[in-house]
């Protein structure tokens, strides 16, 4: 198998059984089990189970290509649904994972840096925010508040579906959020 689909396997394994079990319960025997390798194959490429959430969640970081999401192009509108869409695709497909692993961070102070990828996500969308900013487009906000206003309500919506209460809540419009929060930001309404 080439390495990147193996890795691919491995991380997608990870994500499993760190959503299903927490980051604690979760055992590094489990994670091969479900990547279908063996527990010293996964010692010899990875270390341990911090190292090998890490490298799961920059796959997530990579696979995503959330650079490209948060590119500018001139069309705010199009620009933040990319954005969102971007977000919400992530939200659906690896959810679990991250609100799992978000309630334990306190307990395990070795997965801290872990969230230095997804937090430089956060950052890219800021410089975007804030270069429609610089062009007179939106208000002038600390552009990561502005990106926590766009994505919170995403965020919320995927938590609640995380408990699978998903059958209760309906889909989002995402062009529709889109509208609603520059409805809010444009510098001159």
């Amino acid at each position: 198998m080439p390495k990147i689909l193996e890795d691919e396997k491995i991380f997608l394994g990870v994500l499993q059984v760190v959503a299903e079990r927490g980051y604690t319960g979760a055992t590094t025997k489990q994670m091969a089990d479900a990547a279908d390798i063996s527990e010293m194959t996964l010692f010899r490429k990875y270390g341990n189970k911090a190292q090998l959430v890490k490298k799961a969640i920059a796959f997530i970081v990579v696979k995503t290509n959330f650079t490209a999401a948060a590119e500018f192009t001139g069309d705010v509108h199009k620009d933040l649904l990319r954005v969102v869409k971007a977000y919400q695709d992530t939200a659906v497909r690896h959810g679990p994972f991250f609100f799992t692993l978000f309630s334990e961070f306190s307990r395990h102070p070795e997965l801290v840096d872990s969230m230095d990828e997804p937090l430089n996500i956060f950052r890219k969308i800021g410089e975007l925010i804030a270069r429609y900013q610089a062009e007179g487009v939106l208000k002038e906000c600390p552009p990561l508040h502005a990106v926590a206003m766009l994505l919170a309500p995403l965020m919320y919506i995927s938590s609640i579906r995380t408990v699978k209460l998903d059958n209760q809540i309906p889909p989002v419009d995402l062009s529709g959020h889109v509208i609603a929060f520059l409805e809010g930001h444009y510098l001159s309404n």
